[in-house]
């Protein structure tokens, strides 16, 4: 390994020590972010003064990327008037927008800039490897992960800060890897709009959003990897280009349209059940297809139909055994097949959620486990069977 290489991981490495050093002192990372990034990328700038990376594709590459990114925004907020909209949590007033492009935007832009120079010197695997890690790293020490309390806001923080930052940092590696800055900028240009400069948003929970942008990095990594090797390798198959294209559309569909059934956007969607309380017809780690009810069809429930409701922050999955009328609207009392006793309160229209079609046996422990782990102190107010 030559001198410069070993010397730009050694910076990168004394940056990542005094970068957990503020950390570990609880010192704010605000405006210390432009000059931590800033003094990175002079030195990078001063000590690896190589060669512009040329190659004679570079714009036809960065072309592609960004329409994609920008397809992708465009699709994004045009969801919005379906889905709705939320109020940016970075200020978008005129302060607001200067805060974020010295506190934020600037810093990244000195980090890209850091990437890509690292990923000059360092081809190998492991260099590769270093600067996404490093990076991610970085990015965790500066955002919410490590603000949480119980389990359950260490969940959402994996899968809401996490994820999203391992996600885009392997994305912007690969792009720096197999083009240039501008194949870089070309994606990061419009997310650093999208995300600190427009004052609206998608009205989605973390588990939207993260499906969002994996399909955002599935499809540039895709369409990139593809114009890359025949751009650079020269290795290209009409036949197979066109199955493998299939095969891929397929699997992101696949992939969605998966999340959205497990997220309940469709009107059937799968419950794990927790407990023994509808023994023998299922149990435990059972997952249920539930249908769901607009009021009408509530209206039509009759004694026999297994129900999902709510109770409190509690869902129970629950058979009627009575069917009465108070102020001439219509009650249910419900009961476990395995219950000694019926649900301690009756279920107004209100709370019912879905009716329950069929069970497939033990494919619900993996979210049985998860809920246990997440709120394994949570009280249950209805008989649980066993």
């Amino acid at each position: 390994m030559s001198i410069k290489k070993k010397l730009s991981y050694g910076i990168a490495i004394c940056f990542l020590l005094f970068y957990f050093l503020f950390f570990f002192f609880d010192i704010s990372f605000s405006f210390f972010n432009f000059l931590f990034y800033g003094l990175l990328f002079l030195i990078f700038i001063l000590l690896f003064r190589d060669k512009k990376l040329i190659r004679n594709y570079h714009k036809e590459f960065s072309q592609t990327v960004f329409i994609i990114s920008i397809i992708y925004f465009i699709i994004y907020y045009i969801l919005g008037v379906i889905i709705g909209y939320s109020y940016n949590v970075y200020s978008t007033s005129f302060i607001g927008i200067l805060r974020n492009i010295i506190v934020i935007v600037v810093p990244l832009l000195f980090r890209e800039e850091v990437r890509s120079r690292f990923l000059f010197l360092n081809k190998k695997k492991f260099g590769i490897f270093f600067i996404t890690l490093l990076f991610i790293v970085l990015e965790l020490f500066s955002s919410t992960f490590f603000t949480y309390s119980n389990n359950e806001e260490l969940f959402i923080n994996f899968f809401s800060v996490f994820l999203p930052i391992v996600l885009e940092n392997i994305l912007l590696t690969y792009l720096a890897y197999i083009g240039i800055r501008s194949t870089v900028y070309a994606y990061f240009i419009p997310m650093l709009i999208s995300r600190y400069f427009i004052p609206i948003t998608l009205d989605v929970d973390w588990f939207f959003a993260l499906l969002f942008q994996l399909v955002l990095v599935v499809v540039i990594f895709y369409v990139s990897f593809n114009e890359y090797l025949w751009k650079e390798k020269r290795i290209y198959s009409y036949k197979t280009n066109k199955t493998n294209s299939v095969v891929y559309l397929f699997g992101v569909v696949l992939i969605v349209s998966f999340g959205l059934f497990v997220a309940g956007v469709f009107k059937y969607r799968p419950v794990a059940i927790l407990t023994y309380s509808m023994e023998p017809i299922f149990t435990r780690g059972d997952a249920v297809i539930v249908e769901k009810l607009y009021d009408d069809e509530k209206n039509k429930l009759k004694k026999g139909d297994i129900i999902q409701y709510q109770v409190d922050k509690t869902v129970v999955v629950h058979r009627i055994i009575k069917v009465k009328k108070e102020d001439n609207k219509k009650v249910y009392i419900l009961k476990g097949d395995n219950n000694n006793a019926k649900d301690p309160k009756p279920v107004y229209m209100e709370q019912i959620m879905g009716k329950v079609l069929f069970s497939i046996p033990k494919v619900g422990y993996p979210s049985v486990w998860l809920s246990e782990f997440l709120h394994s102190d949570q009280d249950v107010s209805v008989e649980v069977g066993r």
